[in-house]
């Protein structure tokens, strides 16, 4: 069977609340199916307050993912067909090999960025809060997405530990932290719970925070991914059209290393890297002034001119971030003039020329 007709025999298996067969209202609610190799895009029309909204994408998604050529599959839903000329067309299944297309979701936002790191600990959350909260206070309109399933710090550094987002009509309604709006598994199961899960349920339950999110858009989505080159970057890559990555590394070398992988991970799934930023490049004295480098300086720097992209600026080591991050208030939220918020500063203003000049 060709992949025409186990596109339609799928869609033929699914029956709407009322009984009605999906095949007999198909061009009203289905409005565009794009496949590229093992990747499925579908495009749903469904009024915002269609009762619809919360069952028919899993059942289309779930029917979608018996057809043997296809792994991944993407559900788009919008609310009214989209205008002439705009980016989601209907169009029929493809089966010729080209990328895949990553505009599934967030289309609603001027620039998505995704802020990675190679590996762990090196401040990758805190620079995701603290410049999201820049991007707001230069008048930006900025939302946040916790990626890291495995280990979600937004809620605890944003200030909504414990709170549960809302839902209305089948949508989650992203919390509002310091004024941009934020989203993370963390508000969703309990704190001290493991997420044990394997790569396919990390891919479904992204998907669903993304789909099932009532993103407000805006200027600027800031996506918080977690540390390495797995499971979750390739879905996200799969996932979205992002305008860039920003790469997190402390300065010494064992760092470095893992930063440039994760540069070379989106340059392979064709994701253009925005920059670099140096976090805890070196520790002022608050008593004498004197620079330390606890951890080395300027490494992160050099990896951006052997990289040729971007160097975004350096930040300094200060307790207030660590206190602002474990206390609910980020740096950027506190009013404070310090070396570290001059540096955020610095950091939003070279990202916002970066994109400029793209």
């Amino acid at each position: 069977m060709d992949i025409e007709k186990q596109f339609e025999a799928a869609f033929s298996r699914i029956t709407l609340d009322n009984g009605q067969p999906l095949v007999s209202v198909k061009p009203e609610i289905i409005h565009g199916c794009v496949v590229n190799n093992d990747f499925a895009k579908i495009t749903l029309i469904l009024p915002e307050d269609s009762p619809l909204r919360g069952s028919l994408p899993a059942q289309v998604e779930a029917e979608i993912k018996q057809i043997e050529q296809i792994e991944r599959v993407a559900i788009e839903v919008l609310a009214a067909p989209p205008e002439k000329g705009e980016s989601s067309k209907t169009a029929p299944p493809q089966t010729t090999p080209r990328q895949p297309q990553r505009t599934a979701y967030l289309q609603n936002y001027e620039a998505v960025i995704a802020v990675a790191s190679g590996k762990g600990g090196v401040g990758k959350s805190t620079v995701s809060v603290n410049l999201a909260l820049t991007l707001y206070q230069k008048g930006y309109k900025v939302s946040l997405f916790d990626a890291d399933i495995y280990g979600p710090s937004l809620p605890i550094m944003t200030g909504r530990r414990g709170e549960k987002p809302a839902v209305i009509a089948n949508r989650l309604i992203p919390l509002e932290s310091f004024g941009i709006n934020t989203m993370s598994i963390g508000n969703l199961v309990e704190e001290n719970d493991a997420v044990i899960w394997r790569g396919p349920m990390v891919h479904q339950a992204l998907e669903q925070l993304l789909r099932d999110t009532k993103w407000p858009g805006g200027d600027f989505m800031i996506i918080d991914f977690p540390p390495g080159t797995g499971d979750v970057q390739l879905s996200l890559s799969q996932l979205c059209e992002f305008s860039g990555a920003i790469i997190v590394s402390t300065p010494q070398d064992v760092a470095l290393i893992d930063a440039i992988k994760a540069a070379q991970m989106f340059s392979k799934v064709e994701i253009d890297i925005l920059g670099i930023i140096e976090n805890m490049s070196f520790f002022t004295c608050p008593k004498c002034g004197e620079e330390t480098p606890i951890f080395s300086r300027h490494g992160a720097e050099e990896a951006s001119k052997k990289l040729e992209v971007p160097f975004l600026g350096a930040i300094p080591i200060e307790l207030q971030v660590r206190k602002g991050g474990d206390e609910g208030k980020p740096l950027m939220a506190s009013n404070l003039d310090s070396p570290a918020t001059a540096a955020f500063k610095t950091i939003a203003d070279n990202l916002v020329k970066v994109l400029e000049g793209a």
